[in-house]
């Protein structure tokens, strides 16, 4: 059996990230529970939630990438977009969301596109010093 061509227009990255739902339809969405990534790719991602988005809704997330900035510091990246598809789980109270996300101006800071190419090539490694 064959598998049917992928219609996606970029690769998805099956990584599980601490996400926040910031925004609804402009409105703010009360923290209520832990929220983390299915997968992301440079156009979106997929979530679960326990609350259900419509499709075509807007929606405000902050993903973070936990260690990976200077210092060890934490990276987070805020992407504004829209609901593409909007499932109920099995879980009962919960849903799963895909959202699709516009690229910020240039000079916004970390950008959506960065956060999927953090996943494009393997984290460089330091070279050993000598001495």
């Amino acid at each position: 059996m064959t598998l049917p061509p992928e219609r996606r227009r970029y690769p998805r990255y099956r990584v599980r990230l601490p996400l926040r739902l910031q925004l609804v339809a402009g409105k703010a969405v009360p923290e209520v529970a832990r929220l983390l990534t299915k997968d992301i790719s440079k156009a979106g991602l997929c979530f679960s939630a326990q609350q259900c988005v419509e499709k075509g809704q807007s929606v405000q997330v902050e993903v973070t990438l936990v260690g990976r900035g200077p210092g060890r510091k934490d990276v987070r990246i805020s992407g504004v977009g829209y609901i593409v598809r909007a499932e109920a789980e099995r879980r009962a109270g919960w849903y799963q969301l895909a959202a699709a996300f516009d690229e910020p101006p240039p000079g916004h800071g970390p950008s959506w596109n960065q956060l999927a190419a953090a996943f494009d090539e393997p984290p460089s490694r330091k070279k050993p010093q000598s001495g």
